[in-house]
């Protein structure tokens, strides 16, 4: 039986001198933009006077009137002095995560390894966490409609500035005590990191007894023994030769006086023939890809002299090739090489069970780089933790025009959102970060991509 989440008191936290922001975190920023969005449910909030409440409610929470935190499972609670001289009772309460989003927020905090067990045993809930919560696709901060707001004024606002300001104060909270959050949530920081290494030594033990299985079958004989080899290939060479398949009939030979398109059509089976105009495009399609490989290995001839490079070469012709089997590779290969020539593009969009937005989106992601741009368009490859790290120190050093500051990304399973900008950076297969630019709704690759992530933003924001 799981123990009882217990109560945790905060005091409210105070902001320093001269400064604006709210809170400095992740999860705090979070928390702020859940307030601050407007609510799909019904209700009195949001309306014309929300925004002043709001920037009353940032007053109250930097002046001090936020008293004590408390945190239970399910709501955050602090008395709010207002213009009475009792403070105000203001509440917010958010449904706790169930037993099956916690089993998947645990899975994926396990799967980060070490660094996260480190982070909790450290009190905090860091990078490792973040990123292992957004692929669990488990929110622990709750979404704007989850929010219920309580207060014992008479602002009949939805949240009153009172509640607003404690949810400002909780969210500055969050930057030092994000430990508060799981409590809101359910669960501890101690269930949750004695359940986290549990589940650890259970993942560590199964590979160490899948490893002990693995060597036990390596050292196992294998093989077919030389008598049943033996006894097979007799019994084969009884049978006799082998039969070979019956050749397909030939061609048929144009007849005189045929037109030039009939004459084009093989006959491949009885009432089965290509179309003139398909056989053309595959035919120039063809010739194009043998043309760039053949100028690709006349280049190549002097630096193939091991067998290592004419393996790689090999291996580079069949790349240039795009003989990768994949046929909406093809598709979206041969819609960016048609460069907007409407007949080629529909006859491909009619071959396609893709959308003409999903294959104009892909052709254009494959003119910056193939394949590996393409794999960058859904963005959901995650780059490894060092990479990032590197191109968010890279990205402090980037001025945007008509900005005061360097740009503030946020990742979301493969892509590095800059928060403010419709630009978002995404890793490659190959990689490397590419631009996309949000336009339409749509997100677009935008250029070229390239290893440091501030080089991508030169093209792509016209950054400094």
């Amino acid at each position: 039986m799981r123990r009882r989440t217990g109560t945790l008191a905060l005091p409210a936290p105070q902001l320093a001198r001269g400064q604006r922001e709210m809170a400095s975190s992740w999860w705090g920023e979070e928390w702020i933009d859940s307030l601050q969005t407007p609510s799909t449910s019904f209700g009195y909030g949001f309306s014309a006077g929300h925004d002043s409440r709001l920037a009353r409610a940032r007053t109250y929470a930097r002046k001090g009137a936020v008293g004590e935190i408390t945190v239970r499972p399910g709501s955050v609670a602090a008395r709010v002095k207002g213009s009475r001289r009792t403070p105000y009772r203001c509440e917010i309460h958010v449904p706790e995560l169930s037993e099956a989003q916690w089993d998947k927020l645990f899975e994926e905090w396990t799967a980060a390894g070490r660094e996260l067990l480190l982070e909790l045993a450290q009190g905090r809930l860091g990078v490792h966490a973040v990123d292992a919560a957004v692929r669990a696709e488990t929110d622990l901060v709750p979404p704007p409609d989850a929010f219920v707001y309580h207060c014992s004024c008479p602002d009949w606002g939805d949240p009153c500035k009172h509640a607003a300001a404690l949810s400002y104060a909780f969210a500055r909270a969050l930057d030092t005590r994000a430990e508060a959050l799981l409590i809101l949530r359910g669960r501890d920081l101690v269930e949750a990191a004695t359940e986290i290494s549990v589940r650890h030594g259970e993942r560590e033990q199964s590979a160490a007894d899948e490893a002990r299985e693995e060597a036990v079958r390596a050292a196992r004989p294998t093989g077919v023994p030389a008598g049943e080899a033996f006894t097979r290939a007799r019994a084969r060479a009884a049978e006799g030769p082998a039969v070979l398949p019956v050749l397909p009939a030939p061609l048929l030979a144009p007849v005189v006086g045929q037109d030039k398109a009939a004459a084009m059509t093989p006959v491949l089976l009885v009432g089965e023939s290509v179309a003139p105009e398909a056989l053309h495009l595959l035919a120039v399609d063809a010739a194009q890809r043998a043309s760039a490989v053949y100028v690709w290995t006349v280049d190549q001839r002097d630096v193939t002299d091991t067998k290592a490079a004419a393996g790689a070469a090999q291996t580079q012709a069949a790349d240039l090739l795009m003989l990768d089997g994949d046929p909406w590779h093809d598709t979206v290969r041969r819609a960016a090489a048609a460069d907007g020539d409407l007949p080629v593009v529909s006859r491909l969009l009619n071959s396609s069970d893709r959308a003409r937005t999903q294959l104009a989106r892909a052709s254009v992601a494959w003119r910056y780089g193939g394949p590996a741009a393409l794999s960058a368009l859904d963005g959901t490859l995650v780059p490894p933790p060092e990479t990032e790290a590197a191109a968010r120190e890279r990205l402090l050093q980037v001025r945007i025009p008509g900005r005061s500051g360097p740009p503030r990304p946020r990742r979301t399973r493969g892509r590095l959102q800059l928060v403010g900008e419709d630009v978002e950076l995404r890793w490659g297969s190959d990689g490397r970060w590419y631009p996309y630019r949000k336009e339409r709704g749509q997100w677009w690759a935008a250029g070229p991509p390239a290893t440091d992530a501030d080089e991508v933003l030169y093209g792509a924001l016209g950054a400094e």
